[in-house]
């Protein structure tokens, strides 16, 4: 069981090209959200302690509709039967930005249902995380807060730029003329 839960990630770093264009974005943002909380005094422990339990609060929430949003996603796929979805499944993928896996080119849908998949591994490990950090926040020391803080904020970017990604696909798949 916890080989097939890694299959789309697995997929997803092996077809992509130049995937640190995925990354570039959201490690400048925790990387320039990390040095404001270290350079500046942001406040004294006890609101620093509050700012973070409502962030955290706040981030659960939003995974939570998120994983929502991509199931559905990946309902709608799995379950439409119209003549782009079975375009998107008969047309190959650009070789110039997707790799094959196992020696076959990845059609448009596999791309497409490969993007939502592992996004939807990422929001439900963030998710994990974030549960994690709520019950120990408490008794973590406020320095280890601020980089957990940059890793949140990593993540949270990371997750809206391919679901985003993914949206615009999905909206191109159902554009006649795209």
């Amino acid at each position: 069981m916890k080989t097939i839960i890694f299959v789309p990630i697995k997929d997803y770093f092996g077809s992509r090209r130049k995937l640190y264009r995925k990354f570039l974005l959201p490690l400048i943002t925790a990387f320039a959200a990390l040095m404001i909380t270290l350079l500046f005094n942001i406040g004294d422990s006890a609101q620093i302690l509050q700012t973070f339990n409502g962030f955290v609060d706040t981030q659960i929430s939003i995974v939570a509709i998120l994983i929502s949003f991509s199931v559905a996603i990946i309902t709608i796929l799995v379950s439409a039967d119209n003549k782009n979805i079975d375009n998107l499944k008969s047309t190959t993928a650009n070789d110039k930005d997707y790799k094959a896996i196992n020696n076959k080119q990845l059609t448009l849908f596999q791309v497409l249902l490969s993007n939502i998949a592992y996004n939807t591994i990422v929001e439900v490990a963030y998710l994990i995380v974030l549960i994690g950090v709520g019950l120990l926040y408490t008794i973590l020391p406020i320095q280890i807060l601020k980089y957990i803080l940059a890793i949140c904020i990593f993540f949270i970017v990371h997750i809206f730029l391919v679901l985003l990604e993914s949206v615009a696909q999905m909206y191109l798949t159902f554009w006649s003329k795209k």
